[in-house]
């Protein structure tokens, strides 16, 4: 494997993103991504990832998945979340621009399953987002302007 680059396939299941997050920090951390970064670039993996299984794979364990990542050319860090699962309707990222965002609230469990909450927080710390269908794969692409740390990327 280019140790300039992630890229390792994964099961879908609940647990699949803490996985996911516990493999690529630390090959985020080699490439000196300062941890403000990493941290805004992990939770979009874990709603991504968690998407994937809740919705491409409607709950279903065991279906695979890939994470890719590497810093381009221009220093973003890339990221790249792909299944082949269920397709997201272009309606969906249409209508995530017109949203609200609901807060979760303790006593009032309406607001804990807030449709397209992950999606929105996503879209709003990554530079750019992105959804693809090709074939039978779906990919969602983050990228990230690469605050380095130590000056190391």
């Amino acid at each position: 494997m280019n140790t300039r680059t992630f890229h390792k396939q994964y099961s879908s299941s609940l647990d699949a993103s803490r996985l996911v997050a516990a493999d690529i920090v630390p090959f985020w951390q080699q490439l000196g991504v300062a941890v403000t970064t990493i941290d805004q670039m992990e939770l979009c993996l874990v709603e991504l990832v968690n998407n994937v299984f809740e919705h491409a794979y409607a709950n279903n364990e065991g279906s695979l998945f890939d994470i890719s990542s590497y810093l381009n050319a221009t220093k973003q860090l890339t990221i790249e979340i792909s299944d082949y699962g269920n397709t997201m309707t272009p309606q969906t990222l249409t209508d995530l621009a017109n949203a609200d965002f609901i807060e979760p609230v303790a006593d009032d469990p309406s607001t804990w399953l807030q449709s397209s909450r992950g999606l929105k927080i996503v879209k709003q710390l990554a530079d750019t987002f992105e959804y693809t269908t090709t074939a039978n794969k779906n990919t969602f692409r983050l990228l990230k302007e690469a605050s380095v740390a130590n000056g190391k990327a």
